[in-house]
């Protein structure tokens, strides 16, 4: 740190020069995240609010009941308007707070919980801060939770079970209709991770595509994870954890004396908590609606039908599975995939690689146009593998 202080002028384009390698939402190319160019009105709401903390409900009474009403209507999306939980700093958070949930109301159990292959790191993480013993079941062939090897593999030392509804890799949904029936049957927590699919399912229907159970509607169903700053287009950081009931979601509770309001009981990982990202996901779902987000979720998916036709339609590739939400995973038994990645990335495109698969998320920032190009890069790219490898 300098001595003495730059201008904000010169400050902004020192910014400006060292940001230059840093991609932009706008711009078409990042193919490969599931977070997005967040709405101008979230942005507006997010700076003009930005000195809010909701972990100090005393300073700021009002924002911490916009969070309650908030919760609501997420709540109220996934079927239970009297949810209870917080916005947090994304899916991560959410997950960990979830374990950590689980932990304590089953404190007298066992540390054994069941998880997919597909589940996010996030959950290898809670296993490591909570002390908790992660059990991975394999896949079935449609990508989702092997129900029958997850019935096998609970023991006596089982508290808890992780459904996703939108696998990270390929958007899959677990069949979380039979996790909630098994958790029922064996007195187990039940958390689904619906941190991207949790802005996408509820509207399918509205669309005339098959809808997936997998919200509170199922009995079984403790807590699920959905993040705003996904296809909720609100902020980051904007997470969000919700509980089936305010008992549950007190478990963890500390009562903080020192805030300005007097004792407060805080149930989150962190205390200083974004009023502002609340504030800005409050105003999103007032703004947009169910009609708003059935408009964003068709536009999607249509994009990804866009995609996956235009996969099929070129011989060296298919898809590694049908696509359920706005992702299209892209593989191949006759070139590498290693490689079509590599030469994609060479021309600008910024998109994910997984083992077996390119992933490609469609997201509301990108348009039309933007695919189009896509396209022709990877047709052109398949094609000059080809040439270079002789195949």
């Amino acid at each position: 740190m300098q001595d003495s202080g730059l201008s904000q002028q010169e400050i902004k384009q020192k910014l400006e020069k060292l940001l230059q390698q840093d991609l932009s939402f706008s711009h078409g190319r990042i193919l490969g995240s599931m977070c997005t160019m967040p709405h101008n009105f979230a942005k507006e709401i997010f700076t003009a609010y930005i000195d809010k903390n909701v972990g100090d409900p005393g300073l700021f009474p009002a924002t911490a009941e916009l969070e309650d009403q908030t919760i609501s209507m997420l709540g109220d999306l996934l079927s239970n308007r009297s949810a209870a939980g917080f916005i947090l700093t994304g899916g991560s958070e959410a997950n960990i707070l979830a374990l950590w949930t689980a932990k304590t109301l089953y404190k007298n159990k066992g540390n054994e919980v069941l998880i997919p292959e597909s589940a996010h790191f996030s959950f290898d993480k809670a296993a490591s801060l909570l002390d908790l013993r992660i059990k991975k079941i394999t896949l079935d062939k449609n990508y989702a939770v092997n129900i029958e090897e997850l019935k096998n593999q609970i023991s006596p030392n089982t508290i808890a079970l992780v459904g996703i509804a939108g696998t990270t890799a390929l958007g899959v949904v677990d069949p979380i209709p039979e996790l909630s029936r098994v958790a029922q049957e064996h007195d187990l927590y039940l958390h689904v991770d619906a941190a991207f699919g949790g802005f996408v399912l509820p509207f399918l229907h509205r669309i005339g595509r098959s809808g997936v159970p997998f919200d509170f509607s199922l009995p079984g169903v403790c807590s699920i994870t959905i993040d705003p700053h996904k296809m909720g287009m609100s902020v980051i950081p904007s997470g969000g954890i919700l509980y089936r009931s305010a008992r549950i979601a007190s478990a963890v509770k500390v009562f903080v004396p020192y805030l300005s309001g007097g004792e407060t009981a805080l149930a989150t990982i962190v205390g200083t908590r974004s009023g502002a990202s609340v504030l800005a996901t409050w105003a999103m779902l007032k703004h947009f609606g169910r009609q708003g987000y059935t408009e964003v979720v068709k536009r999607c998916m249509e994009l990804t039908d866009y995609l996956a036709a235009a996969v099929k339609e070129i011989t060296e590739l298919s898809l590694l599975a049908e696509p359920v939400l706005n992702i299209v995973g892209i593989t191949s038994n006759i070139i590498s995939i290693q490689e079509l990645a590599k030469n994609l990335r060479k021309k600008g495109w910024a998109l994910s690689l997984f083992d077996k698969h390119i992933r490609i998320v469609l997201m509301p920032h990108l348009k039309h146009e933007h695919i189009q190009k896509f396209i022709v890069h990877l047709k052109e790219t398949v094609l000059n593998i080809k040439a270079t490898n002789k195949i």
